[in-house]
């Protein structure tokens, strides 16, 4: 056998192929990282996104605020209906400060209570949000009862279910945003998802 090297010539078509399908391969390396880069910044926008709510990062109040806010609250009694309180079919908010913090709500047809239930806590933790547009009321140990259709105790989840305040010291501006985001509190709602001023001590039958 000779020793003489093979010499494999190849032409520049060949050598032009090569490059191509090198420079193709790259470019859907690039592509694809791209595309994960992508997803991954959308994903930490939507965390931001939830964990701060469109105004920012929400933090607890200082203890001389929460004196205030709580002062400012007790004992008070917010409600609304929708569409109106003598509607059929009708759905109804009550949001109650008295020795403590209850969300009662209750859909009713021709006068009857289909499905009525409250939450409620003796105590709440509050926050701010970031730019200090809001407040944030959040149960804590809190416990349930429904009456309609069926009577039961601590059968509703309050997960994720929180309260905003907006113009909180303002009486005749206060409105409300029952947060539920992981959809838990049976019906009426989904109800009042959006801002809304409550009417406070209404007479309710």
């Amino acid at each position: 056998m000779s020793d003489e090297s093979v010499r494999i010539r190849v032409t520049p078509e060949a050598a032009f192929e090569v490059i191509r399908g090198a420079t193709s391969n790259v470019e859907r390396i690039v592509a694809w990282k791209r595309g994960w880069i992508a997803l991954l910044a959308s994903l930490c926008a939507l965390l931001f996104a939830t964990s701060c709510g469109e105004n920012g990062p929400f933090e607890p109040v200082s203890a001389d605020e929460e004196e205030r806010i709580r002062t400012t609250m007790d004992g008070r009694s917010f409600r609304q209906f929708e569409p109106s309180r003598d509607a059929s079919p009708r759905k109804g908010v009550i949001l109650d400060f008295t020795g403590g913090f209850n969300l009662w709500a209750q859909y009713a047809r021709d006068g009857h209570a289909v499905n009525e239930w409250e939450v409620g806590a003796k105590a709440y933790r509050i926050e701010r949000a970031g730019n200090g547009s809001e407040f944030r009321i959040s149960f804590v140990a809190p416990n349930s009862a429904q009456s309609f259709p069926e009577k039961c105790d601590n059968c509703i989840s309050t997960s994720g279910v929180s309260i905003s305040i907006r113009d909180l010291f303002d009486s005749g501006r206060i409105s409300f945003k029952v947060n539920d985001p992981d959809g838990n509190l049976p019906s009426p709602f989904p109800v009042f998802k959006s801002w809304t001023k409550f009417s406070e001590d209404e007479y309710f039958d």
